[in-house]
């Protein structure tokens, strides 16, 4: 499993990409550190459920980053911007 602050990125990212369900209880896990047990009860649904879907969703998220890369081609080109690598970003896009 990744960690919450790479989670909260791909989901900032990526989040569209998903069911408004889906995006529901992934947020309320990772940004607002709810337990399974109290997503459970806020959404009035399974604890197997919930835990299901932030399985599954967090899978895809990490599947679209996998294919399309925006976040670490993000953090590539920062780190060469603060190295004063200018010219070597081309080589990223």
């Amino acid at each position: 499993m990744i960690d919450k602050i790479m989670a909260n990125e791909l989901l900032d990212v990526y989040g569209p990409l998903l069911t408004k369900h889906q995006q529901e209880i992934l947020d309320y896990y990772y940004a607002e550190d709810f337990s399974y047990a109290e997503i459970s009860e806020e959404l009035d649904i399974s604890r197997a459920a919930v835990m299901d879907t932030v399985h599954r969703a967090t899978k895809q998220l990490e599947k679209y980053e996998k294919i399309v890369q925006y976040i670490t081609k993000k953090k590539q080109i920062i780190q060469l911007c603060q190295d004063n690598k200018y010219n070597e970003i081309e080589k990223i896009l």
